[in-house]
């Protein structure tokens, strides 16, 4: 019963998703970012997608009577499509990031980053989900930055390359800032929840504090989960 109330889900899910993106999304195409193709090995197009999930789109069918192989192939699918669509949203965050001659930071594993952009430097705030913690103390460190005045590499706590912070597991969260944790939810969660506003204002907010107000670029702000 409660295998039936999970594939329900995914199937509606993905129903819902296929309806209310089919006329949003471009083809992707097998072209990646250098970036992007390390972390998804195989891009399928949203037309293949599409295809092979509306084959398990049948609300009316009883999910009991599904077979393993039909069940193993809906999660395989499943798998693929979120793997795809993670592609796609990363691609569009490279480009986003690429126009400012920077380059797309690593995102933490279990974790997140929150970034905006003021009179020519980007700012990112890492963050993490719930149960984890920074592997470096942050509590005075924010956020990490790009621009002009760094040569257009990102200030970082690990030398060299683009990662920010790093996500680990921990009962406790002490090494951040208390604004630097999801709490009671994970970065995911707040995506699917369509609540990353709330923290892009807060952050805003805090660079506000810091004296960080003037030429913000709106439509350079950026919320991704790792």
């Amino acid at each position: 019963m409660q295998k039936s109330i999970i594939l329900l889900f995914v199937i509606t899910y993905y129903k819902l998703a296929i309806h209310g993106l089919e006329n949003e999304l471009p083809e992707v195409s097998n072209t990646q970012t250098p970036d992007v193709a390390k972390d998804n090995t195989k891009d399928l197009s949203y037309k293949s997608l599409q295809k092979k999930l509306k084959q398990f789109i049948d609300l009316d069918k009883d999910l009991t009577n599904l077979t393993l192989s039909q069940i193993s192939s809906l999660i395989w699918w499943t798998q693929q499509a979120l793997n795809s669509l993670q592609g796609y949203q990363l691609k569009v965050h490279y480009k986003t990031v690429m126009s400012t001659n920077c380059t797309m930071p690593l995102v933490p594993t279990n974790g997140g980053l929150v970034c905006a952009y003021f009179d020519s430097v980007y700012y990112c705030k890492p963050m993490c989900d719930q149960g984890y913690d920074f592997s470096f103390l942050r509590k005075s460190r924010l956020y990490e930055t790009c621009g002009h005045q760094t040569g257009f590499t990102w200030t970082s706590q690990y030398p060299g390359g683009n990662r920010l912070a790093e996500c680990i597991a921990s009962d406790i969260a002490i090494s951040g800032t208390s604004s630097a944790y999801f709490k009671n939810k994970k970065c995911q969660e707040v995506l699917s929840l369509g609540k990353e506003d709330k923290y892009i204002d807060e952050f805003i907010k805090e660079l506000y504090e810091n004296g960080i107000t003037k030429n913000r670029k709106k439509d350079l702000n950026m919320f991704v989960c790792g």
